[in-house]
């Protein structure tokens, strides 16, 4: 069972911009890619740096670190060095706010 969490208004993130969010002590990455919102975590698994402040190219980010890019639709690990994927989560919009569906504690 996931738990939807409220994480940001719709009006924090423009089309091509992504945003920092910061949950539980949990930082995500939430983007906006031309009107839909793609969440996932927000440190790249190959050297722990935070992927918003990197690159966003269409459904891609680029880590400002190393250069490794990712696919926030699956997570996966598009460019080296990075071979571990990102954890992606679900987006909802309710009413102008972004909520993401976390894994339920426990």
């Amino acid at each position: 069972m996931n738990n939807l969490v409220e994480v940001a208004r719709l009006s924090d993130i423009r089309p091509g911009q992504m945003l920092r969010v910061v949950h539980g002590g949990h930082a995500y990455l939430l983007a906006n890619v031309d009107g839909e919102i793609l969440a996932a975590d927000d440190t790249c698994t190959h050297e722990d740096a935070p992927l918003s402040i990197g690159a966003l190219h269409g459904d891609c980010v680029t880590c400002s670190l190393h250069g490794a890019i990712f696919n926030l639709r699956s997570g996966a690990p598009v460019e080296e060095p990075a071979t571990e994927p990102l954890q992606t989560y679900a987006v909802e919009l309710r009413d102008g706010t972004i909520c993401i569906a976390l894994p339920d504690a426990g």
